[in-house]
């Protein structure tokens, strides 16, 4: 019996059934609570690794993340400015659950969760506030992960995030500051 169940299981992952699909919702809430409450950093860091695999791989993991998922990962990037391995997980899962998949054998879905996932995170402008104050931090990846989820903001919805960054004091400089300091890397490296 418990192999039938542990068949069906492996054949609804792989022919993505109503079942595996429900089993995926549980499994993003659980590292979504792994992160949001988990007290070892250590066991948040893996809890994060394994979201951004997950979500990069499935639909109904984008689906499942978008409405919990996005406010944690907000809430990392807040207040664990410290964690520099905890910011780079974040914006790496931002990344993945705002990324179209292409699955050539995947059911046809009506619902985009990576475009559910930009209108999202791009709905309130403190989201974006808080993204461009990213582009500040030392960390190259930090700020090429920040760049790679407002590069896809901008390809998804692209006046709602000139509106906000128009609407953000010192937002348009920030990013003419980052700009320059590219500049400046790539004549240096030249």
């Amino acid at each position: 019996m418990d192999f039938v169940s542990r068949y069906k299981g492996v054949v609804g992952l792989v022919l993505g059934n109503e079942n595996s699909a429900s089993s995926e919702d549980s499994y993003v809430e659980r590292l979504l609570d792994r992160i949001n409450n988990g007290t070892l950093a250590e066991d948040r860091r893996i809890a994060m690794v394994e979201l951004q695999s997950v979500v990069a791989e499935s639909n109904a993991a984008q689906l499942a993340f978008g409405a919990i998922g996005i406010p944690v990962l907000l809430s990392v990037l807040k207040e664990e400015r410290d964690d520099v391995e905890m910011i780079r997980g974040a914006l790496e899962t931002l990344v993945s659950s705002l990324t179209p998949l292409n699955h050539a054998r995947a059911p046809k879905i009506d619902v985009e969760p990576a475009k559910m996932n930009v209108d999202l995170l791009s709905r309130e402008v403190d989201n974006i506030s808080l993204l461009l104050s990213l582009l500040e931090e030392d960390d190259f990846y930090v700020r090429y992960y920040t760049l790679q989820v407002l590069t896809t903001l901008l390809t998804h919805s692209p006046s709602r995030l000139q509106e906000s960054i128009l609407a953000i004091p010192r937002s348009v400089t920030r990013l003419m500051d980052m700009l320059m300091d590219r500049e400046v890397y790539s004549v240096k490296q030249a």
